[in-house]
């Protein structure tokens, strides 16, 4: 009678322990896409950022060029390009103000500004809403004089 009653004991524990595992299963496949995506979301954020402060690097190196007398148009977007081109970006639109600036005075303002759109970096375009399409960074100096 006990060997009975010990042998009904330990089905009753099994059937249990498979009964929390098959929840436990359950639980975690509920909770993984959500913490992909969580992680996932992170290391776009993570790259967004990497990728602003770039083109923030690359707009004052731009503008370090645009200030010299010497430089051109030409010589200023090809070195914005030059820094965009270490993070692998090259669809960036490239804006410089005023757009001849070797016509520009000794002291007149000169802007570079960079438009990158999120979908051309990001490496899951579309699967994110950022509430924006581009990054954009832009920097301003004076002209140098040639005295």
């Amino acid at each position: 009678m006990q060997h009975r009653h010990h042998a009904k004991l330990k089905v009753a524990k099994l059937r249990a322990a498979k009964s929390r595992m098959g929840t436990s299963a359950i639980e975690f496949a509920m909770i993984a896409p959500l913490m992909v995506a969580f992680t996932f979301g992170l290391v776009e954020v993570g790259r967004i950022m990497l990728v602003k402060q770039s083109a923030t690097h690359a707009t004052r190196e731009g503008a370090r060029m645009a200030i010299k007398p010497s430089s051109t148009s030409a010589q200023v977007k090809e070195r914005v390009e030059e820094e965009l081109a270490l993070m692998g970006i090259d669809s960036a639109t490239i804006v410089i103000t005023p757009t001849v600036i070797q016509d520009s005075e000794p002291g007149a303002q000169v802007r570079v500004q960079v438009d990158i759109a999120i979908d051309s970096i990001s490496w899951a375009p579309g699967f994110f809403n950022f509430g924006t399409a581009a990054i954009s960074a832009e920097s301003s100096m004076r002209r140098e004089s040639t005295q």
